[in-house]
Order: structure tokens, then C-alpha cells, then sequence
């Protein structure tokens, strides 16, 4: 009698020109589509967030150690013999003087304002080294008055490789518009025109030498230490020292383990890059936590169209239940024909779900060009999600939780009827069917 109840089961789901065939085919359509949804759209949450991580730590600093206060109010530090401290450590790749503030840049009457990292090319920068593996064109040369911006912003500024661009220091160009504003509106053209010239900005004509992807190393921008120095009149001093680590997930530890050891000045502060994009990738685990509710009841659903396949089932079958209790079956045995019925409608749901969720990834990005030339709206936008297609990325965890979830709650919303079914009585049962 061990298999009777699976041949049962299996003996109600022959298809039929009947009412119960059309629920049961609903049922495996709900199972299907609740996996296939899950499927789909974890593997693309997934994939977008381990490629935004990837992505943060292609161009990002992996730590970024810098002076708390303002130069005029920070006892001086001298940043070579922190810097060289910092690469002493066995936790450290390289450790990287660098300048980083606004710049405006200006090309054919055109001004844009753009934040910039003026670093020096060295032989152990990490960090120009995994810049360079983003070059869209050029090359990464900061060895004289150049400058490497995003391949965006060169587009918007109108610039092309070789071109030379106008640089403006951003206090420079906020100090020339205060200037400019206390030349009183009265005053004589000749004494109006001698203010004006001695209004001067801080200016230095660079030679666009490389652009980087913008989708891939954001819109940042670079210039030579030198440049970077005088633009932000550090005077020979820097704005703080870029660590790239052997652990960059480790990356908080690690800077509190070198904190406490004493190399960094009380002065000093640090951030790491998980730090930087803190909002960003919290936000994307909350969306991932969200999203796995959510789509949760859509298996709620599919289960509760189980539950009425069973009862459907079990109503229409009252005399043959009636008939095997008679007989002397055992009610979990009643139970289980009505169970794995609905584990097997689960599982060929279940592949089903599979099948299609995964035939979806693999046709995403045709998806989402097919639905923005229909609607003329990009569901994936670059500028919000700075990836150029989407990506996925399935992991083994989430396959088994979606299989195992579409599972359980099939054969926990079909043992409620049954159980009701086992618990008839077999008199009643044969008269009612009879």
C-alpha cells in the first residue's frame, strides 16, 4: 500500500475534458509563473549587485586616509613619511599621494564643472592601474599638462582626444563672481574696467590625452599631482593619501586596525569606499529583501490555487474516499494521495518556472531594448544603475529557497483539505456520492 497513494495521485491528474484538468493546469501556470518571476528578477537583483560592487571597486579608492581640518588649522603632517608608513603595511598594495576637489572645465564656450583626482603617476599606483583597464580611448598618461575625463563628459563638452581644454580652479571662478559682484553697478567705465582687470582666475590650458567609460569608471576625472596642487592651492601639500588594499572587503578592519596601531595622525580621518557608496549598496539589499516579500505573494497565491485544486478534487472523489476508508485505508494514507498531488502539480510548476525564468535572463537585455522602442522609456537606465545592460547573476541559495518555498507551500496548502477529506466518514461519504 506504500505506493497506492502516489498511484492515486497520479491517477487524478490524468488530463480529462473535465472542470478539475482546467484548475489543475491553473495551478501548475501559478506555481510556474511565481518560480519563473523570483527566478528572474533575483538573479537580476543579484547580478546588479555584485556588478555594482565590482564595478565601485574598478574605479574607487579602496580607502582614502585625509586631514580632518583645514590646512590653515591642522598641524602640518609630513605625507611622505605617512605615505611610506602606509605602504610598510603587509595589508597595503599601494599607498597613493592624491589631490581631489571640483574643477570647471571649458571647451568652445561651453563650462562644465567636474570633480577631479590629481594623483601622480607612479610605478606602484594600483589605482591607475585598474583606471587604465577602463580607457575607452587615448592613453592614461599624466605626465605632463593633461587631463583623462569620462567618455560622457568629453561628449557633453564637445571634446575630442588631442584637444585642448581651458581648466578653471572652482574657488578661483567663485572668487572672480564675488569680485565681480562688489564692482559697484554706478562706477565709471574706465574705473569699472580697472576693477575688472584685476579680477584674475586661476587657469591652465590641458590637453585631453585619454577618455575613461563612464558606465564602467564613472564621470570622475584626473589630472597630474602638479596640476591638481596648484589648482587647489594645496602648495606642495595633498588632500589625502588613496590606499588600494589586498582585502578591499575587509576594507573598514583593516583601516581600524592601522588606526589604532598609531601611523595615522590624530589629525587625520578616514573613509573607505563602502563608506562612500554606503547608501547606495544598502539600499540595494533593502530593495533585494523588498523584492523576495513581495514576490512572495505570488506563491501565496499559486499555493491557494492548489489548496482549490485539492478541495475541487477531494469533493468530486467523496464516494472513492468513502470507498477506501470502507476498505480499511488509513487516513494518512488518504491524506498522502491528496499531498502528492499537489507536490507533483508544485514540482512540474517548478520546472516549468525554471525553464522560463531562465529563458527570460537570457533574452533580458533584448527585452528591455523591445520594451523601450514600444514605450519609449528605458526601464534600466544608465545614469541610475551605471551598467550598459543588465546583468544576472544566479546563485545556488536562491534557487534552492524559491524551489523549496514553491514546494512547502504547495503541500502545506493541500494537507489542509485532505486532512478534512481523511476525517470523513465512510457512510456518509457513500451515501452522499451514491
Amino acid at each position: 500500500m506504500t505506493s497506492a497513494p502516489l498511484f492515486l495521485a497520479l491517477r487524478y491528474l490524468r488530463p480529462t475534458r473535465s472542470f478539475i484538468s482546467v484548475i489543475t493546469v491553473i495551478s501548475m501556470l501559478g506555481v510556474m509563473l511565481g518560480v519563473g518571476v523570483l527566478v528572474f528578477v533575483m538573479s537580476v537583483f543579484s547580478g546588479w549587485q555584485r556588478e555594482f560592487r565590482q564595478m565601485l571597486l574598478g574605479f574607487e579608492p579602496h580607502a582614502m586616509v585625509q586631514p580632518m581640518t583645514s590646512r590653515e588649522e591642522a598641524p602640518q603632517t609630513d605625507w611622505r613619511k605617512l605615505r611610506d608608513a602606509l605602504a610598510a603595511r603587509p595589508e597595503v598594495v599601494s599607498a597613493i599621494p592624491v589631490a581631489e576637489d571640483v574643477v570647471v572645465v571649458e571647451n568652445a564656450g561651453s563650462l562644465q564643472g567636474v570633480s577631479v583626482i590629481g594623483m601622480a603617476e607612479e610605478a606602484d599606483n594600483a589605482l591607475l592601474k585598474k583606471l587604465t583597464k577602463h580607457l575607452k580611448e587615448g592613453k592614461f598618461d599624466l605626465s605632463g599638462d593633461s587631463i583623462v575625463l569620462s567618455d560622457k563628459f568629453a561628449k557633453e563638452l564637445g571634446a575630442k582626444i588631442g584637444d585642448t581644454l581651458v581648466v578653471h580652479a572652482a574657488d578661483s571662478v567663485n572668487q572672480f563672481i564675488r569680485q565681480v559682484r562688489e564692482i559697484p553697478e554706478d562706477a565709471e567705465e574706465t574705473k569699472r574696467a580697472e576693477a575688472l582687470d584685476n579680477v584674475t582666475v586661476l587657469s591652465k590650458d590641458l590637453t585631453l590625452v585619454a577618455t575613461l567609460r563612464a558606465d564602467t569608471a564613472g564621470e570622475r576625472g584626473y589630472v597630474p599631482l602638479h596640476v591638481a596642487q596648484e589648482f587647489f592651492n594645496l602648495e606642495g601639500s595633498v588632500s589625502g593619501i588613496e590606499l588600494e588594499l589586498k582585502d578591499p572587503d575587509n576594507a573598514e578592519p583593516v583601516m581600524e586596525m592601522i588606526y589604532r596601531a598609531g601611523i595615522v595622525p590624530e589629525t587625520w580621518g578616514w573613509r573607505t569606499w563602502m563608506q562612500q557608496h554606503g547608501v547606495m549598496l544598502e539600499s540595494v539589499e533593502n530593495q533585494r529583501t523588498m523584492m523576495w516579500f513581495l514576490l512572495l505573494f505570488i506563491m501565496l497565491v499559486a499555493a491557494i490555487c492548489v489548496m482549490n485544486t485539492t478541495i475541487t478534487v477531494t469533493v468530486k472523489k467523496r464516494r472513492e474516499i468513502g470507498i477506501l476508508t470502507a476498505l480499511g485505508t488509513r487516513a494518512w494514507q488518504i491524506i498522502s494521495i491528496f499531498v502528492s498531488q499537489a507536490g507533483i502539480v508544485a514540482l512540474v510548476g517548478v520546472v516549468a518556472g525554471l525553464a522560463g525564468g531562465f529563458f527570460f535572463l537570457s533574452i533580458r537585455n533584448k527585452l528591455r531594448d523591445l520594451i523601450a522602442d514600444l514605450t519609449g522609456r528605458d526601464i534600466f537606465p544608465q545614469d541610475i544603475y551605471f551598467l550598459s545592460q543588465i546583468p544576472a547573476h544566479t546563485d545556488a541559495s536562491d534557487l534552492l529557497t524559491i524551489c523549496a518555498t514553491a514546494v512547502a507551500l504547495c503541500l502545506l496548502a493541500a494537507l489542509v483539505p485532505a486532512w478534512f477529506a481523511a476525517r470523513v466518514d465512510p457512510a456518509v461519504a457513500l451515501r452522499d456520492g451514491g
